[in-house]
């Protein structure tokens, strides 16, 4: 063996899929190493017109239902997404379902996706194996990987499972008695949690094509061997912060384009690729999307972007403005964005393609709701005053202590909206105080508001408090003057006990400082963010696409994803539908000095 072949061989076996090089990608544009001449059949660079599948399934698609010559497929395919995504029938009436024999279930919320999944290629929940229901999938015979509740005898053949195990491959007659009848072509019957759907013909036709469409052609941006990607830079943020993101999603991209490098030399010596080598190495390239003036121009720009582009997903991303434009611009197109830089995400319980670390400003007003109902001597008379910044943060903090608050029995909140001139007259404050005298001040103000502080809290009584938002205030959070610390409560959604990893594991990151003292108010965690988010997320959702490159399947692996320890947060957590991964934040104050500890007066999750 030659000395770079067997370099070659000894890289892919440590490296993994992470490798970190020398950033050396134009600022613009992060683009993929040259392709070389000859492409390994394993990696083609051509994307079919669909996604694999048998002779059995390519017939059924190239053969309509005669119960559905009216409908066109793209009409097929949206209603019977309401069907699996929602349990509603064509009608708008909700989906009759039944387990266990008779036992009526509500299909709005025992859809088919929330098993499935959205890109009908199946999950494991708790050692359950649920299996793929595309046509795709369902038309050729299937074994199923073994499941943690398998029971095997001394010979290790299963003698006991929960789901099926081996089947022969469904018709379009056979899909439809099972849906309706609960029984695999061959007549064994599934679990009895499977629903069992008592559907009109005309509807069960809809459902079966739609699931012989599910899942049939890759999604743009991605192909065998292939994935590009980008990410959204808005003109509002400051050079360093600019570099802070992209220097790691460049060594993202040089990584990834230096392994399949060394996979071609490692092929091109005449060694067999494992399974799952054949799609682990990956081409990418990455665009930089760059919105320019006010927000209400950014959904046109963003269309141009994504027409030239086409990108499998948005990686990250950085905006000192409300993330909303992109955020709905994503979720009309379907498009998957990673992890963006903003503390004024959209928060909507509805959202799909959007993935946050968390709500942002709004979760750290909503952490106070839930601290204040928790805390001694605050009850259904204590009085409340917010004095609320003109701004998208004052705002968003507001709107997250009334989204905490609305069901804990907290007293009326007396809001007041302040401008930016009243905010520089800590006489004007004071005498909103003053007038109203509350027993508890929320100042949802920036770094303006703290020489307002002394007179504030001079015209509240102990115990009363006063609260306010780190990330408003930024690296001025420690300037609070040390007689005042006793009555200031002071959000934090970060860490604060120290990180440990595995710098083997952990690639490029490991070496990311990331400190818990008062010395971090004010970063805002931008290359060791952004270095999560590949990590984390998009290199292991990589790992286990295997040859099914769909948006949706992306995000579904991510639900599948276990709780993970990270630099930024003391967890970040998955589940179905779940897109703000960091749950928590804390409520601490500061301790004396002028190196000041911080004390946490809350646990992680205030609940």
């Amino acid at each position: 063996m030659g000395v770079r072949a067997l370099s070659a061989v000894v890289l892919l076996l440590t490296l993994g899929l992470v490798a970190a090089c020398t950033p050396g990608s134009p600022t613009n544009a992060v683009a993929a190493a040259p392709a070389p001449a000859t492409v390994p059949a394993t990696a083609p660079t051509t994307q079919p017109t669909t996604a694999g599948g048998g002779a059995s399934w390519r017939a059924a698609m190239a053969t309509p239902d005669p119960l559905l010559a009216d409908l066109t497929d793209d009409t097929i395919f949206r209603l019977g997404e309401k069907m699996y995504r929602d349990g509603l029938l064509p009608s708008g009436e909700v989906m009759e379902a039944y387990i266990r024999g008779d036992i009526e279930v509500d299909s709005t919320a025992f859809s088919c996706a929330s098993c499935h999944q959205r890109a009908g290629l199946g999950s494991v929940e708790g050692g359950v194996v649920t299996p793929p229901t595309t046509g795709r999938l369902l038309y050729q015979p299937y074994r199923r990987p073994p499941s943690l509740n398998d029971v095997a005898d001394f010979k290790g053949r299963i003698v006991y499972a929960k789901t099926i195990i081996e089947r022969p491959a469904y018709n379009r007659d056979a899909l439809k008695r099972s849906l309706r009848d609960g029984v695999d072509p061959v007549g064994e019957a599934f679990n009895d949690v499977m629903p069992r759907y008592p559907l009109s013909d005309r509807d069960m036709a809809i459902m079966v094509r739609y699931l012989e469409l599910l899942s049939s052609v890759y999604s743009p941006g991605a192909e065998l061997g292939r994935f590009s990607f980008a990410t959204v830079i808005t003109d509002d943020v400051g050079a360093a912060d600019r570099e802070a993101l992209l220097t790691p999603l460049r060594q993202f991209v040089a990584g990834q384009n230096q392994q399949i490098a060394l996979y071609r030399d490692f092929l091109k010596f005449g060694y067999q690729p494992t399974g799952d080598m054949k799609y682990s190495f990956n081409t990418v390239t990455l665009a930089v999307w760059e919105l320019k003036g006010p927000p209400a121009t950014w959904d046109a720009q963003l269309a141009a972007y994504y027409a030239k582009d086409q990108p499998f997903a948005l990686l990250g991303g950085i905006s000192n403005q409300p993330w909303q434009p992109i955020h709905d611009f994503c979720e009309a197109r379907r498009l998957p964005c990673f992890y963006p830089i903003t503390d004024l995400p959209a928060v909507s319980p509805h959202t799909w393609y959007n993935v946050y670390f968390n709500k942002g400003y709004y979760q750290e007003g909503e952490a106070v709701a839930r601290f204040l109902k928790r805390r001694d001597g605050v009850d259904a008379d204590s009085r409340i005053l917010q004095l609320v910044e003109e701004s998208p943060a004052g705002r968003a903090l507001a709107a997250g202590f009334a989204g905490g608050r609305s069901d804990l029995g907290l007293a009326a909140v007396e809001t007041i909206a302040v401008s930016a001139e009243a905010l520089r007259q800590p006489q004007t404050l004071a005498a909103l105080v003053a007038a109203k005298k509350p027993g508890i001040v929320l100042l949802w103000a920036d770094a303006r508001a703290l020489p307002a502080l002394p007179v504030l809290i001079a015209r509240l009584a102990p115990p009363a408090a006063l609260f306010v938002s780190s990330t408003a205030l930024g690296a001025a959070t420690t300037t609070i003057p040390e007689a005042l610390r006793a009555q200031v409560f002071i959000t934090y959604p970060y860490r604060l006990t120290p990180f440990v990893g595995d710098p083997a594991a952990a690639g490029f990151l490991a070496r990311l400082p990331t400190t818990t003292s008062f010395r971090n108010f004010g970063a805002r965690r931008i290359a060791t963010r952004t270095a999560t988010m590949l990590n984390q997320t998009v290199l292991q959702g990589m790992r286990v696409l295997y040859d099914n490159l769909y948006r949706d399947y992306l995000l579904d692996v991510l639900s599948m994803q276990m709780d993970q320890v990270v630099p930024d947060y003391e967890r970040i957590s998955f589940g179905p539908g779940q897109r703000y991964a960091s749950k928590g934040c804390y409520i601490l104050q500061l301790g004396p000095g002028v190196e000041p500890e911080l004390l946490p007066r809350s646990e992680w999750v205030v609940h």
